[in-house]
């Protein structure tokens, strides 16, 4: 079997702090609810590739970041209105308008995903294949660790400890299929002694696995790590 490594070098530029995720389906001109960070950022996105191009109704509610680059927004309850929901407008690059009604909650940073349910039924899987194999497996990567949809893949929550090693506890976090299978995974060094990491080491891990990356390889007793896995789709 033979596993790309993926090293750290593949996630230079991305952010790779552990968060939660929401998935919202919206459809234009209807209201969804979403949850948002009473204390800390709550990112706002499009899934799937897409962009926001412009929110509105957040001025006496929320503190608001715009990542006009990168087609996204990050919000932050005004003073005093941490308890409070509301109501604001976004439109996506389709043109789409998308009212969403926000519940602060006692939460830590948190990323909001949009997905258009007519978008996610014209993902073009002829452009997909299109792209060499290595390639989409290192795409497959950069989204898992930006905390993205990524397009074409349906993702579902997971928490399951998985037996390895007796110095490392090793929790599969998150999965996403798609024509690939991509596995997200907290590790962390249970031992007294600093581990350091190969990404050879974890071919026993699943199985018809096609890459390993790790953000951290070398790790004190305590500290903890993401891995992400790619797998052949089911």
């Amino acid at each position: 079997m033979r596993i790309h490594s993926l090293l750290a070098l593949v996630l230079l530029g991305l952010s790779l702090d552990g968060h939660a995720l929401q998935l919202v389906d919206v459809v234009d001109g209807q209201t969804v609810t979403v949850k948002v960070s009473s204390k800390d950022l709550t990112r706002i996105a499009m899934a799937d590739g897409g962009q926001i191009s412009r929110v509105w109704g957040l001025e006496d509610y929320m503190q608001v970041e715009p990542d006009r680059e990168g087609g996204q927004v990050f919000l932050r309850p005004a003073p005093g209105l941490t308890s409070r929901a509301f109501s604001f407008f976004l439109r996506d690059d389709q043109g789409a308008t998308h009212t969403l009604l926000a519940v602060p909650v006692d939460m830590p940073s948190d990323t909001v995903l949009l997905r258009p349910k007519n978008r996610a039924a014209e993902v073009s899987n002829a452009a997909t294949l299109a792209i060499p194999y290595t390639e989409r497996i290192k795409h497959l990567v950069r989204a898992l660790a930006r905390g993205a949809v990524p397009e074409g893949y349906m993702p579902s929550a997971e928490e399951r400890e998985i037996p390895l090693w007796a110095e490392a506890r090793i929790v599969l976090t998150a999965r996403y299929s798609g024509e690939l299978m991509g596995e997200v995974y907290q590790l962390t060094n249970i031992s007294d002694v600093e581990m350091r990491l190969d990404e050879r080491e974890f071919a026993h891990l699943a199985t018809d696995i096609k890459a390993v990356a790790i953000v951290e390889h070398r790790l004190a007793p305590q500290q903890s790590t993401r891995l992400y896995l790619v797998r052949e789709g089911r």
